[in-house]
């Protein structure tokens, strides 16, 4: 069968790291080709790309079609990166009786939607519920607050299906890196008071907000931990708020230590972080708990100091909104971690294989989902184990 993927490319070479969306589509589309029977394409909605083989990925691995030259041809249309009305939905399946159209959602749409409704920022903008999935498929993070509404929303069955990831962009600007002769992401041991801490929030809402690592900094620079600095990537919009500000003033990070331990940056992508400015990365999410950001950084051997529970096992993990064992566990991985780094990196390189089609039970799943799409009593409970990565 032939699958399409759908993205809205907006411009020649657009770097993958803009979003969490095209590297969510270009590592599905490697697990779907995994199964081997099945030509996948990824589907450019926007048609502001005129030449498609200009993309920051192989287009002969990954090619790129414009959806309206092939949808007649596509079997099984999954919409991930774009939308569509019902309408365009309709006229899809109606090409062909065995037509399946997913609907793959990787954010958490339930607090999206309640931001834009109760906040100004959503007053201009419209709903657009595009109905006539066959299903909905969503990352095992967003399930805790999706699940129920997605079902409600897009009128169908909601299913968790295994979180894909791959190294693949790391290693390619692992390599860049290496012909210019920059600085590599790799972890060097150093002393306490050298260490560099980051904090990857994108600090967009609610949901990965960069307050809680701060605070565990905070925790751990009160009681006497030594360390060179705090950067909070993507933070210099929350500088234009001056509520925010006179929060970030009262802590001693600011207010006592010459000079401030704390910086605000712009955007980047987490590899630039590791390889110019880091040495640990304090994480914080609410309801979100897997991200490829947590996966990247244990990928290049950082010490990841999270409370993310679907990776409990990985990294150094402290529960919901507790800084003080945050704290305790900065304050040791300042001491200890680098005692320990053959370890702590056997493990964690273990532990984020169950991500990647190296996991062969992964590339199973989305082979018996597909074919599940097909039957005539199709089952509808599937049910996420975080330890293993797989739906069943």
């Amino acid at each position: 069968m032939v699958i399409g993927i759908t993205l809205g490319l907006q411009s020649e070479h657009e770097s993958v790291w803009v979003n969490g969306i095209k590297l969510n589509a270009i590592f599905l589309a490697k697990c779907l080709k995994k199964i081997g029977k099945h030509e996948v394409i990824i589907l450019d909605t926007s048609d502001k790309v005129k030449d498609l083989t200009k993309v920051n990925w192989d287009p002969i691995e990954f090619p790129v079609k414009r959806y309206w030259d092939v949808w007649k041809d596509v079997d099984i249309l999954i919409t991930l990166g774009t939308s569509f009305p019902k309408e365009n939905m309709d006229q899809f399946k109606a090409s062909g009786k065995n037509k399946r159209v997913i609907k793959y959602m990787c954010g958490n749409n339930y607090v999206i939607d309640m931001e834009r409704a109760i906040f100004t920022e959503g007053k201009d903008m419209v709903a657009t519920w595009d109905l006539g999935a066959d299903e909905v498929w969503y990352v095992p993070q967003q399930g805790y607050q999706n699940h129920y509404y997605y079902k409600t929303i897009f009128r169908c069955n909601a299913i968790p299906v295994p979180f894909v990831w791959d190294p693949m962009f790391l290693d390619l600007d692992y390599k860049v890196r290496q012909n210019l002769s920059k600085n590599l992401p790799n972890y060097i041991p150093r002393p306490a008071e050298e260490k560099r801490i980051s904090v990857f929030e994108p600090n967009l809402n609610t949901v990965k907000y960069s307050m809680i690592p701060i605070m565990i900094a905070e925790e751990s620079y009160r009681a006497g931990a030594k360390f060179d600095n705090i950067q909070i990537a993507s933070g210099e919009k929350l500088l234009k708020n001056g509520y925010y500000k006179t929060m970030i003033k009262q802590l001693d990070i600011v207010s006592e230590a010459k000079p401030p331990k704390i910086k605000f940056t712009p955007r980047y992508p987490v590899c630039h972080y590791l390889a110019e400015a880091t040495d640990i990365v304090i994480s914080h999410q609410w309801e979100n708990p897997l991200n490829y950001a947590y996966l990247d950084v244990l990928y290049y051997n950082f010490p990841l100091i999270h409370n993310a529970d679907m990776i409990q096992d990985a990294g150094y993990y402290y529960p919901d909104f507790n800084i003080e064992v945050g704290s305790n566990l900065l304050n040791w991985v300042l001491r200890h971690h680098d005692e320990n780094l053959e370890e702590y990196n056997r493990k964690n390189q273990e532990i984020i294989k169950r991500y990647t089609v190296e996991n062969d039970k992964l590339v199973e799943t989305y082979d018996k989902l597909i074919k599940n799409l097909y039957k005539k009593n199709r089952k509808l409970d599937w049910k996420y184990d975080w330890k293993t990565n797989i739906s069943e």
